[in-house]
């Protein structure tokens, strides 16, 4: 420091419920570079409030304060921040040191403030640890240290970062004699030494003789200056400013501010504090990620399933339909007529249009006919199947057991399921033997008569129901033809629908434009799909909601947590910012330990939420396989932009709940602070 310290006219008033305090009077005084200054008076006579306007702690009322060419009576927040953290060391009366930092680590938080590396600050934090006695204490917390080593420590740490000016606040006012005495003396010794200008607060005589100057307060007035003779032994004030500005170049740090890392480091220190706490907090954050997980995983799988079997019947497909007369006002129970019936003529038709590959024609027995199968003196009532109407399968395709399946070009025939082949199987015969043999169908119409079909066995296939069979289209067309006693229904009301096979997905516009000019609707299977996927969508968005609302109340938690944290940590958050930590950092401190808390729920909430996914699916798919459903596949997937959106989340979350603690946390008055218990 190369100017002095004036301080003209200082005023600072302060509002106590109703009262106006007047903490200092009018205050005029000069301070030179490197003098040893005592400030000496009762309680209550200003000299704590003059120390804190010096630090840049507080702001005067009325007057000017000039510290080293800085107008400190008009400083922005700001730069008095950067005056405490650059010229500044405070030494308190009750230490101050923060208790889950070491020795070391409490003596380097000036330089972490600063920005300095971590090898930097901790090698000069070790080599002044071991110049004031306390080499062997690096790693050693604060409760492990006598009053006199935790004084010493503080002493280290207001040194650490090369101040110009040291600011000490009753420095042995809990200490004993012998103790304050020891750290009197380091003081002295380094202000004759290093030539720091050095200002201490107190009330204790012996303590006041060892400064150059004494100035006495009473009632926020200076009231009396007693100016010691100089040792010969020690230089005078040029020389020692002289010294003091060659090691300020030297050695002093350039201020980047508190790194990332630094703040992610102090945040996980923190967090350990109060490890029970944090863990139910972290809980409720974990309950809306594990819901939140487990619901949209089945939402994704479901989707992906639907996905795949979609594509298995081929998305080139397209399903073409008749179009209907309205219905007869006077008859409302007669059946809507096609306008142009699918006949085999139209089908023929439609498969020589450019692109098409195949076509499957439909039929569809009425929902209300009644048949019964008979094989040798065996006779079961069975139900039939959409037969040609593609059929959705999960997981792999599956395998015939015997025989063959029916398909596109199979017109005639029976496929039976496994339980109405095992109601057909005599001992000793397997399915192959009933694949070739030839079945009775019989038909009952509603009004009592009968009439028996006859059919091939021609497959036999995995599946649940111990009732149901697949029929070819002859079978069909005949039942039909006598059920409605129409011989040539198909030529009056056609096929009940289509499936046509284009060439590839670019075909289908195309196509389906051409069929349409027939008089016929079509509609793709990508539609249907972008349907399903749309309603999908909207399930996986409830689903995730339910977890959303979770996340909600969880964090009501973490901001419970981290409100408690700052009440907790008053005090520590005005030594921070005594040592030059800045508003935006305290509140940076605050968030990222907010996130980090959601982070750490959001975490195990995805490993929880995967494993009961999975677990529910395995539930599942065993009921599923028990009632004769099998080849599905995986039904909870965790894509990684679930787990990754998950986390991010979780982190979320943390941050809005934190940032309303942060901002109170940033807002604290340090002076205020300081004086929390």
């Amino acid at each position: 420091m190369s100017d002095p310290i004036k301080l003209t006219n200082l005023t600072r008033q302060f509002q106590r419920g109703n009262m106006d305090v007047q903490a200092l009077r009018g205050v005029d005084l000069s301070i030179e570079p490197g003098e040893f200054v005592a400030l000496v008076g009762p309680s209550g006579s200003g000299k704590s409030t003059l120390l804190n306007l010096l630090g840049g702690l507080d702001r005067a009322s009325a007057g000017e304060l000039w510290l080293n060419g800085t107008a400190l009576h008009t400083a922005t927040e700001a730069d008095r921040t950067l005056h405490r953290r650059l010229r500044v060391g405070f030494i308190f009366q009750s230490f101050n040191l923060l208790p889950r930092l070491t020795t070391l680590e409490n003596v380097a938080v000036p330089l972490m403030l600063a920005g300095v590396s971590v090898a930097e600050r901790e090698a000069r934090a070790k080599a002044l640890l071991e110049k004031v006695g306390l080499g062997h204490r690096l790693d050693h917390y604060p409760t492990e240290l006598s009053g006199g080593e935790q004084q010493r420590t503080a002493v280290a740490r207001a040194l650490i970062h090369n101040p110009s000016l040291i600011l000490a606040d009753e420095p042995t006012g809990n200490l004993d004699s012998k103790t304050g005495e020891e750290v009197m003396a380091l003081l002295k010794e380094l202000n004759r030494e290093q030539g720091i200008t050095l200002i201490v607060v107190t009330h204790d005589e012996e303590v006041a003789a060892y400064a150059d100057r004494i100035v006495k307060l009473r009632d926020g007035d200076i009231v009396e200056e007693v100016k010691k003779e100089w040792d010969a032994d020690y230089p005078d004030f040029p020389d020692r400013n002289q010294k003091n500005q060659a090691d300020q170049a030297n050695q002093r740090p350039i201020p980047k501010g508190l790194q990332f890392n630094d703040i992610v480091r102090q945040a996980l220190s923190n967090l350990r504090r109060r490890p029970v706490r944090n863990v139910l907090t972290a809980g409720g954050v974990l309950i809306g990620i594990v819901t939140l997980v487990a619901m949209v995983s089945f939402g994704v799988g479901v989707q992906r399933e639907v996905q795949r079997n979609f594509e298995s019947i081929g998305l080139e497909n397209l399903f073409v339909r008749p179009v209907y007369d309205e219905p007869d006002a006077f008859d409302p129970f007669a059946e809507p007529s096609p306008q142009t019936p699918l006949t085999p003529e139209l089908v023929a038709q439609i498969e020589q249009i450019p692109d098409v590959i195949n076509v499957t024609p439909e039929l569809i027995l009425p929902y209300s006919i009644d048949i019964a199968l008979t094989y040798n003196d065996t006779s079961l009532p069975i139900r039939v199947t959409d037969g040609n109407e593609p059929e959705f399968t999960f997981g792999t395709d599956p395998e015939p057991l015997a025989g063959s399946f029916l398909d596109s070009r199979a017109t005639a025939g029976t496929v039976l399921v496994k339980g109405v082949a095992d109601s057909l199987l005599a001992e000793g015969e397997s399915y192959d033997d009933l694949v070739g043999q030839d079945v009775a169908l019989t038909v009952q119409l509603p009004r009592g008569e009968t009439q028996t079909f006859t059919s091939e066995i021609v497959g036999v296939r995995d599946g649940f129901g111990g009732s149901i069979i697949e029929l070819g289209l002859a079978e069909r067309e005949a039942i039909l033809a006598w059920w409605y006693n129409e011989p040539d229904i198909l030529q009056t009301d056609g096929y009940d629908s289509l499936t046509v096979q284009t060439t590839d997905l670019g075909a289908i516009t195309a196509v389906s434009s051409q069929i349409e000019e027939l008089g016929l609707q079509t509609q793709s299977l990508e539609a249907i799909l972008n349907v399903a996927n749309q309603v999908l969508g909207l399930m996986q968005a409830l689903l995730g909601s339910v977890g959303g609302l979770a996340l909600l109340v969880a964090a009501l938690g973490v901001a419970n947590t981290m409100m408690m944290a700052i009440y907790e940590r008053t005090r520590e958050i005005g030594v921070l910012k005594a040592l030059g930590a800045s508003a935006r950092e305290i509140r940076a401190l605050f968030t990222v330990e907010a996130a980090m808390l959601g982070l750490l729920g959001g975490f195990f909430g995805l490993i929880f939420g995967t494993l009961l996914g999975r677990l529910v699916d395995w539930i599942g798919h065993r009921f599923l396989i028990a009632e004769g459903v099998t080849g599905i596949g995986q039904l909870s997937v965790v894509p990684p932009w679930l787990a990754i959106g998950a986390l991010a989340f979780a982190a979320f979350i943390g941050v809005v709940a934190g940032l309303y603690p942060a901002a109170r946390a940033a807002k604290l008055d340090p002076v205020a602070a300081l004086r929390h218990e």
